[in-house]
Formats: C-alpha cells, sequence, structure tokens
C-alpha cells in the first residue's frame, strides 16, 4: 500500500482557503497511487487557534467544512486531525478522523488508537503523542503520528530520537506527518519522517515548506543519514515565518529603522529575501551622536540587497525636545535624552507605517530583549519582532552566513564593536556585560530553567547571574508591551510563558 503524507502550510482559522489546500494534496496523492492520504492534525483548522476553540460557532464550521471535503475525497483513504468537543462538557479533545469511502469510518480520541484499513492494522498516534512511551495493546502493522510541532533550533533531534524509539518498540514502521509553515509566532520546518521496525529513518520530508512524502509498505526501504542542524536551519526559519506573517495578515511591504548596526541589518536580510528586495524600505535617522561610518553603512546594505532607502535626520526634532524641556539646547545626558532619539525614530517610522501601508518590523534581538535594553514606544515599535528570539551571539552567526558568498551586509558592519549611539562614544558593552556571557546567563536561565546557584556552578559571577536573572525578571513589562516574537529556541520569552510583571520571589 502506498500512504501519502501531506505536509500542509495551512492559516488558523481559514476553513475555506486550508479545504482549498488540501484538496491540491488530494489529486496530488492520488496521481502517486497511494490509498491513504494522512494529513497534519491541524491541516483543517490551521494552528494555534487559542481562543476560536472557545467558539462554538468555529467548531460548527470545522464540523461544516469536513463536510464539505468529504464529497471530494472518493477513492482515496484521508486520516487527518479535527478538533472536537467531549461530551457534556466544555473541554475539546485533540481528535482525529478517517475518511474512507468519502465518509467518515472512524473517530478518534486524543489517545492512541488503532483501526483496520484496507487490510493493516494502523495505530493512530495524535499530537504530541510520540512524547509519551505508551505502546497499543493490539500490536499495529505501522504507526502513523499526525504532528504541528513548532520549530525550535537543535529540536529535530528529540524529535527524531522520540519517534525513532516508538517504532523500535513496537517493532513496526512508524509514519509522523509534521505542519509546514509560519502562523503568529510559531514555525512550522515540516521535516515529515518515515522509520522501519529498527527505528531507522527512512524518508524525511522537505523543511520550512510544503511537500507530498510517499512511503510504500511492499517496498524494503534503506535507511537515510540524520541531518544535522545548522545555522542555516535558523536563517530559513526566520524567512519563512517573516514571509507567512506578511502573507497570511495581508501586508505586502515591510519598513524598518537602519542604523549602520548588525540587528537591524540581520533583519534587512530577512526581509529582502522572504518579500522580495522592492517591497522593503529602510529608513536612516542619524542624529548629532550618529557616527559617519554607520550612515556609509546603513547605505552601503541598502544598496547591496537592493531595497529603497531614505534618510531622515532627526536632530532638527531632538532639539526642539531639549528646548521645550531643558528651557535651553543645552542637554544634561541622561537616559531620557537617550531614549527620546529612539521614541522621535519610533514616530517617524510609524507615521509611514501608516502613510504608506507598510507593516514596521522590530529589529531588537533577544539578548536586548530579555534585559530590556531597549525603548518602550521606540525601538520596540513595530507589528513583527523577527529576531527577539536571537542571541546577539547568533546574530552575528546568522550575518556570517547571509555573507558566506559575497558582502550582502557590510563587513564593517559586522566588526565593529555594537552602539545604540545614543550619546557620545557610547558601547553597549558600557551598560551590558560581553555577549558571550550575557547570552550564556540568559540562556541557562530562560531555556534551560536553571536557578542562580546553578548558573553560578557553570563558572560565572554570582553577583553578575544575580543582576542579569533581575533585569530579565524586572523587565516582564516592557515584553508585554512587545510585538509578537518568531520563536526560534527552545524558550522564547512572552512566547513560551510569561513571568509575573509584579513577583517578588528571591534569587540566590
Amino acid at each position: 500500500m502506498k500512504i501519502a503524507l501531506a505536509q500542509i502550510n495551512s492559516t488558523a482559522g481559514d476553513l475555506e482557503g486550508n479545504i482549498k489546500r488540501m484538496l491540491s494534496f488530494v489529486d496530488r496523492a492520488r496521481e502517486s497511487k497511494a490509498e491513504l492520504l494522512v494529513f497534519p492534525e491541524s491541516a483543517l483548522t490551521g494552528n494555534p487557534l487559542q481562543d476560536l476553540l472557545r467558539r462554538p460557532d468555529f467548531l460548527h464550521a470545522c464540523r461544516y467544512a469536513l463536510d464539505g471535503f468529504l464529497i471530494h475525497t472518493g477513492g482515496i483513504g484521508v486520516l487527518m486531525g479535527i478538533p472536537f468537543p467531549v461530551s457534556d462538557t466544555d473541554r475539546l479533545q485533540k481528535s482525529a478522523v478517517l475518511i474512507e469511502n468519502g465518509k467518515v469510518a472512524y473517530w478518534f480520541d486524543d489517545h492512541l488508537n488503532t483501526l483496520d484499513f484496507r487490510g493493516i492494522r494502523i495505530g493512530v498516534i495524535p499530537g504530541e503523542g510520540w512524547r509519551e512511551s505508551t505502546i497499543p495493546h493490539a500490536a499495529p502493522d505501522l504507526l502513523i503520528n499526525l504532528s504541528a510541532f513548532p520549530y525550535y533550533f537543535n529540536g529535530l533531534q528529540s524529535r527524531i530520537k522520540a519517534l525513532s524509539g516508538h517504532a523500535l518498540g513496537c517493532g513496526v514502521p512508524l509514519l509522523s506527518v509534521n505542519q509546514a509553515g509560519g502562523n503568529d509566532e510559531l514555525i512550522f520546518d515540516g521535516s515529515s519522517m518515515v522509520f522501519d521496525k529498527k527505528g531507522n529513518l527512512t524518508h524525511l520530508g522537505k523543511h520550512f515548506e510544503e511537500d507530498l512524502l510517499i512511503f510504500d509498505t511492499h517496498i524494503s526501504h534503506q535507511p537515510i543519514a540524520i541531518p544535522e542542524e545548522d545555522v542555516s536551519w535558523i536563517y530559513s526559519a526566520l524567512v519563512l515565518g517573516f514571509r507567512d506573517y506578511f502573507r497570511k495578515t495581508g501586508f505586502t511591504k515591510a519598513l524598518l529603522g537602519l542604523s549602520g548596526g548588525i540587528d537591524s541589518a540581520l533583519v534587512a536580510c530577512i526581509a529582502a529575501d522572504a518579500l522580495e528586495k522592492e517591497n522593503v524600505l529602510g529608513v536612516y535617522m542619524p542624529s548629532r551622536y550618529s557616527s559617519y561610518h554607520s550612515g556609509k553603512d546603513a547605505e552601503q546594505l541598502a544598496v547591496n540587497l537592493g531595497i529603497e532607502y531614505r534618510v531622515l535626520p532627526i536632530e532638527e526634532i531632538f532639539t526642539s525636545y531639549i528646548r521645550l524641556i531643558n528651557g535651553s539646547e543645552e542637554t544634561r545626558g541622561d537616559l531620557a535624552e537617550e531614549n527620546i532619539q529612539a521614541r522621535i525614530r519610533g514616530s517617524l517610522l510609524m507615521f509611514i507605517s501608516n502613510r504608506e501601508s507598510r507593516m514596521l518590523v522590530n529589529t531588537s534581538n533577544k539578548s536586548e530583549f530579555a534585559v530590556g535594553y531597549t525603548t518602550l514606544y521606540g525601538d520596540m515599535c513595530g507589528s513583527l519582532s523577527p529576531i527577539a528570539d536571537i542571541p546577539k551571539t547568533m546574530v552575528y552567526k546568522l550575518c556570517n552566513y547571509i555573507n558566506r558568498d559575497w558582502e550582502r551586509i557590510p563587513v564593517n558592519t559586522i566588526t565593529k564593536p555594537p552602539s545604540a549611539e545614543l550619546r557620545p562614544d557610547q558601547l553597549d558593552q558600557d551598560s551590558l556585560p560581553d555577549y558571550d556571557v550575557l547570552d550564556g546567563i540568559i540562556q541557562l536561565y530562560v531555556e534551560e530553567n536553571l536557578s542562580a546557584n546553578q548558573i553560578v556552578q557553570r563558572g560565572f559571577q554570582k553577583e553578575l547571574v544575580l543582576k542579569i536573572i533581575g533585569m530579565i525578571d524586572g523587565m516582564e513589562y516592557k515584553r508585554r508591551q512587545a510585538p509578537p516574537v518568531l520563536k526560534i529556541t527552545s524558550h522564547a520569552l512572552g512566547v513560551d510563558g510569561r513571568m509575573p510583571i509584579i513577583q517578588r520571589f528571591k534569587r540566590h
């Protein structure tokens, strides 16, 4: 029997559009002579659904859409997920249906189930059931997992290990189909997989794009190499998440502030690759503290990428603020004067965004985002934060990857010391530790959930650890007001859970 795995790029709530995409895969599966077509658990509804699942009208529409889909499935079996209310409760469960001969032949709940399909006994693992070690009582001929598992860097290996273990434990082949595409903060990499009864990987779908994977139960398949993730995976994920965020929200043009620094350079490259260069506008907004090389680097980046470029000096506006607040044009050099420059820039960018119907994208990285080295209503403005889950050290790796063939990003942008340029001779390291140290602490605290003492035991200075942890916890109020963040790591701030804004837990 030929079984087709369809890693589809669905949109949350777009039932009509999702059905059209699914039907195109039905046609392709028929052309491949497949008898069974398997979709990810959220192919019909998209993912994430969040409060859509609380709406009875949405659930009713899902059932109606399913009924409309059935009439197009003659001659092929279809296995797919659908949310289904538990009887006499307000709770929803992840359900699956098997469609055969244009009708629903089986309904499944959110536990492992077995069914007979055309002489083959199939064990169905919905959702993230692959994380568990349950083995069905009635041994199936093969296992099928319907998944919608969001991507994070280096997470593929854990998926492969768990799924391989299921196949080996049951002694049968295992097929896992995963969603592709971006929705809100989440990015789905596809990478659908097939394992033989010994747990060897034999098939692997494309990464970060739609694909149709064909598995034939009558053929002996040879093991293939397990892929190793590198920085190229992160960049592909960012481009996909960026592109789908724009496409699915209906925007076609992007806007960002170009500072001549490395973060805005990275975001500009992502935007140009995701949307095409003619749809991206970079704006350089110098003040009295902006260096000559920053302007040249920003301009050269725009030329290299072929994006539109404008210069809007903010000196006159900044001077007006100083004169109004200070009573003269003499500066005090405090944080308020630094932040007002960022807020002037944010206001100008929002003006252009409104006037020209361009989505403003934010350029903050995870290192800044974690400790609050950002300005509310200034450089935090935007409708999307593409790199706010990318640590500064990874920003450098990504930029070197982008420059692997030719110098898209000016070398000076990568090699010069990072600076916000909001006061004379300012450097990031005036306020923050070296990024190698800062990112190490952030990873251990945010992603690995270690305590202060555990982090100190990893070789970090205790006073610094407590200071950084205090900054991370204390900046929660800022993160609550930030744009959506594309999730790339195992724990993205804001996406994967929140700290209370008001909390007094003491770190030791």
